[in-house]
């Protein structure tokens, strides 16, 4: 007899209608490690092709919440990062951006309320260890200027000692 197919729920309290972006991070951050702990699970996965295929069911749910509310997020804020185009909207303006731009961008809006040193970034937003601190900070000095031409000069955050993230603006809906 094969076992019932499983249904996923959200979790106790997710509520995907919530105006506060505060919450919405701390979703993101839950949905985040849960990702990070079943890609490790599934890692260990030797041989068993069932408990791997739920492994990869569960993985692909909490990635869809995942992507869910890092779209929530995004839409709370008014902030379009559109990578394709490399362009930002906010507020009815629009910016053209660079590829680097964008897809740095995209990174720290898509992990709010953590930051990362500029090694991080080159791994985790560019997938490039060639790039140097310097060239990094320079993205970074650069992409703030740029962002001030759209009304979002405090988008991007520095903590000292623990590196680059981002702040999204509360939207007028919040």
């Amino acid at each position: 007899m094969e076992p019932a197919e499983q249904v996923f729920r959200p979790l106790p309290g997710e509520d995907h209608t919530t105006l506060a972006i505060p919450e919405v991070a701390s979703w993101i951050a839950i949905y985040e490690e849960l990702s990070s702990v079943l890609r490790l699970v599934l890692s260990r996965v030797n041989g068993d092709a069932r408990a791997a295929a739920d492994f990869q069911r569960n993985l692909t749910f909490v990635e869809d919440r995942l992507a869910l509310w890092r779209d929530r997020h995004q839409a709370l804020a008014g902030v379009t990062i559109d990578r394709k185009d490399h362009s930002l909207t906010f507020g009815g303006r629009y910016l053209k951006l660079t590829r680097r731009e964008a897809d740095l961008l995209d990174f720290l809006i898509r992990h709010p309320a953590r930051h990362f040193t500029t090694r991080q970034l080159t791994i985790l937003a560019w997938q490039n260890s060639r790039l140097s601190d310097a060239q990094v900070r320079t993205y970074m000095m650069r992409l703030r200027r740029r962002l001030r031409e759209v009304g979002l000069e405090g988008l991007i955050t520095i903590v000292r000692n623990r590196g680059y993230g981002a702040e999204l603006p509360r939207s007028s809906a919040g």
